[in-house]
């Protein structure tokens, strides 16, 4: 018998699947223990089209793609994933530097389940899936990178605070505080040119404050950043100067005001051998949700033009 649900999966768990029937789109929640750790995950469309695995980025969850879902699941099957830490994955106890290398060997074990897959990523989702077609060369049909860690030649500013001597301490600390809602819509007005332009903007206000308020989430959040800091020169973690090593065909959408400067996305695609760049005009970092239907025509068309010749 499986163990009871505690009321604050529960309540996630309701959070979520609010969104998903918000976006007209019926999922499969499926759990299952990955490098050791307990991995939640959603599935939509027919199982047997070809498999899209969907990479959140930090501080996000599978449910968070819930504008993406339905258009794409008309073409592939979708495996939208709660990475460590993360949505209703547990909270691994993964101290920096060596956070990002776990989840790294995690994001390995968990492709492993599927075949060919279609890798899309969100910011940190991104900068994962280009690390491990960089190191693996795996087997993938292609890479979606939206507003991606990883291109350009420095994390941002406040990812690298995260390892100074006196700041990231105090940034630690901080990160171990409850969420409010207030802090969550200022978050959200950060990373949005515009956030009333994001579909059912207060379910997934909501949804974002019930994952952000795990036990730990905040500060697992702070140890994949310091940890991206701490490596972000080395080689095994920068993709940087290398990307025309990068010849899984490519999409990268761009927010045209993303604080990952859109400099970087046209330079990455003029040196990519199988790169395509499309601009979501004012949009910030959360491109995507700002602008879901551009977002699903500019991916079904690419989709369409890659793979449906």
């Amino acid at each position: 018998m499986a163990p009871e649900a505690s009321p604050a999966t529960s309540r996630l768990r309701a959070a979520g699947d609010a969104l998903y029937r918000a976006a007209g789109v019926e999922v499969e929640h499926h759990e299952a223990e990955v490098a050791g750790l307990r991995t939640h995950w959603v599935t939509a469309g027919q199982a047997d089209s070809p498999h899209a695995v969907l990479l959140h980025g930090s501080g996000g969850s599978a449910a968070l793609w819930y504008p993406t879902l339905p258009a794409l699941a008309a073409r592939r099957h979708v495996v939208a994933v709660d990475m460590p830490g993360h949505g209703e994955t547990s909270i691994p106890a993964w101290p920096s530097p060596g956070t990002m290398e776990r989840m790294l060997e995690w994001l390995a074990e968990f492709l492993d389940r599927f075949d060919w897959p279609l890798l899309v990523g969100h910011s940190l989702g991104g900068y994962m899936a280009l690390l491990h077609f960089a190191r693996l060369r795996p087997s993938v049909a292609g890479l979606v990178l939206v507003d991606a860690g990883g291109v350009g030649p420095r994390p941002p500013g406040f990812v690298m605070a995260t390892r100074h001597p006196v700041l990231g301490g105090l940034l630690g600390l901080a990160a171990g505080a409850r969420p409010t809602r207030r802090r969550m819509e200022w978050t959200i007005r950060r990373l949005a040119v515009d956030p009333y332009r994001i579909p059912h903007g207060q379910l997934a206000l909501d949804y974002a404050l019930e994952t952000a308020s795990r036990p730990g989430a905040g500060r697992f959040q702070f140890e994949v950043y310091r940890s991206v800091a701490i490596h972000e020169a080395e080689p095994g973690y920068k993709v940087w100067g290398r990307m025309h090593e990068i010849s899984s065909p490519t999409l990268l959408v761009w927010g045209e005001r993303d604080y990952f400067p859109l400099r970087y996305a046209q330079q990455a695609a003029r040196e990519m051998p199988a790169a395509r760049l499309e601009v979501l005009h004012s949009t910030g970092h959360l491109s995507y949700l700002e602008d879901p239907q551009t977002f699903n025509e500019v991916l079904g068309g690419w989709i369409q033009a890659t793979y449906e010749k």
